[in-house]
């Protein structure tokens, strides 16, 4: 029987190297509460180190001279706003690759070890994920940027290990575009080795990334990936923040080295919210912007199979016949009738207006009266 809770006495760093390690807590300072979780965590850490090494001498050589036979394509919306779906039903095609929940954790050793770290690993976590009740696995699709967490320093993401810089990573990791020379060519070198270790871990050809952290990182990606296609999920503003408020409260749990602070509020998530997509609207003003399809998820989820036809259609792509019995098959096992609904906050309603009134009229959506 899988557990139920989501709390472990070691971190998503486990899967780190020691270096990225010590170079993450020079800089971020874990609580004493959490010097235990610390201290087995890097040990891990640092167990694995031998096991990475064994990989990279196998896997090197493949990986150094590995040939992409189709261009990736990036899932691009803000989180909580339907990319996980999105994402999990384009990853049905037989064609497709992607990263899976174990590399994000062991994204260095994945290809050699993932035999017995993925049942074991499923026998550790729940069946469902707390915070929505979607199904988890070792090898279901996951979100590339917990992958980068552990294979370099900067991540946004970090702020799930250090809570009370939540504010701090958002300012300073977001936009990485803005990392100096050195530290942005370590991220594309790490980046690009993480989608070559996915689609050969899947065999699949065609890499389908969803990563909201990617909404400033299109014009890096076209750089390494000439010929990518991008797709933008939106949804009603006010529900992705209450949704995104809830999922972080969830995570912390299991993976904080610092206490939740008290101030930690839905105007942090409103503030974080406003920053992607108005990054997201200036962007796409550019001459030189790329193509990209945008879905409205409230649309999508009246049609899913016609909307992953719009997809097919629109970018050209093969296959979409002989993927729908697999796409059916998928809703049919997950038909989201679980999903919790939450009843939206005074708080989010006021903070969305504050922060980001504009982009709920852009997007299409009515304001809403926090006195109501």
């Amino acid at each position: 029987m899988r557990r139920k809770n989501f709390t472990y006495p070691v971190t998503s760093l486990a899967g780190s190297t020691p270096g990225n390690f010590i170079k993450l807590l020079k800089s971020h300072k874990a609580e004493p509460k959490y010097y235990f979780n610390v201290a087995l965590s890097f040990l891990v850490a640092s167990i694995f180190s031998l096991l990475n090494l064994i990989e990279n001498l196998f896997w090197k050589r493949r990986i150094n001279n590995f040939h992409f036979k189709e261009s990736p394509l990036f899932i691009i919306g803000f989180n909580r706003s339907g990319t996980t779906l999105l994402h999990n039903l384009l990853c049905q095609d037989p064609k497709a690759g992607y990263t899976t929940t174990l590399q994000t954790v062991f994204p260095y050793c994945v290809l050699t070890q993932k035999w017995w770290l993925a049942p074991l690993i499923n026998f550790l976590v729940p069946h469902k994920r707390p915070f929505d009740n979607v199904s988890m696995d070792m090898e279901f699709p996951q979100e590339e940027e917990f992958a980068l967490a552990n294979l370099q320093p900067f991540s946004v993401y970090n702020f799930f290990l250090f809570p009370s810089e939540f504010d701090w990573f958002i300012d300073h990791d977001y936009f990485t575009g803005s990392l100096s020379g050195k530290d942005i060519e370590r991220w594309k070198k790490e980046y690009h080795r993480l989608v070559i270790k996915s689609l050969l871990n899947t065999k699949g050809v065609r890499y389908i990334s969803k990563n909201p952290q990617n909404i400033p990182r299109v014009e890096i990606l076209k750089e390494l990936y000439p010929g990518c296609r991008f797709i933008f999920i939106y949804r009603d503003p006010y529900v992705v923040v209450e949704s995104l408020y809830h999922f972080i409260l969830a995570i912390f749990p299991g993976v904080q080295l610092q206490l939740v602070p008290a101030d930690f509020s839905r105007e942090k998530i409103a503030r974080f919210y406003s920053i992607a997509m108005k990054y997201y609207f200036e962007n796409r003003k550019k001459p030189n912007s790329p193509s990209v399809l945008e879905i409205k998820m409230e649309d999508f989820m009246k049609d899913k199979i016609g909307g992953l036809r719009d997809i097919y259609t629109t970018f050209g792509l093969e296959g979409f016949e002989k993927s729908v019995p697999a796409f059916e098959a998928y809703l049919a096992k997950n038909p989201n009738k679980h999903h919790e609904a939450y009843e939206i906050h005074k708080e989010t309603i006021q903070s969305v207006n504050l922060y980001a009134s504009e982009i709920v009229v852009q997007l299409g959506y009515p304001l809403r009266n926090s006195s109501l």
